[in-house]
């Protein structure tokens, strides 16, 4: 049976793959990276490298990171628009600006933008300069 062996460099990264036998790997790997690095020098890159190494034989999986949480279908997320817009319609007299800035922390620019998109879309209106209350 014939063996297969791989030697794979990055010049960019340094780092270095070597496929085959165990054997041919513990040869190797530490000749290649004295030739590549430099005797003295071990960086990051190198430590890395020899995580890298492979083996020929039963196919090793390795651990992924763990991803972040998936959206759960169906769940609704909660925009700064719909924030207002509740803040805005649970008000019997109509809201400012400066309590909508402070009951959700947001800028004064961010509370401008998103009450003028909010009123476009016809989901609140504008009582007076500065004041904004339920349709």
């Amino acid at each position: 049976m014939k063996e297969n062996f791989r030697i794979r460099f990055n010049p960019v990264t340094k780092e270095i793959e070597i496929e085959g036998s165990e054997s041919f790997v513990k040869t190797y790997f530490k000749k290649i990276q004295a030739m590549v690095l430099g005797p003295a020098e071990k960086t990051a890159a190198a430590k890395k490298a020899e995580k890298k190494v492979k083996t020929a034989g039963p196919a090793q999986k390795t651990k992924k990171e763990p991803k972040a949480a998936k959206k759960v279908p169906g769940g609704k997320r909660v925009t700064n628009i719909d924030r207002i817009v509740e803040l805005i319609q649970g008000s019997v007299e109509g809201i400012s600006t400066s309590e909508l800035k402070e009951k959700t922390g947001l800028a004064e620019s961010q509370i401008w933008n998103i009450v003028n998109r909010a009123a476009k879309r016809g989901k609140i209106r504008k009582m007076k300069r500065g004041v904004y209350g339920a349709v």
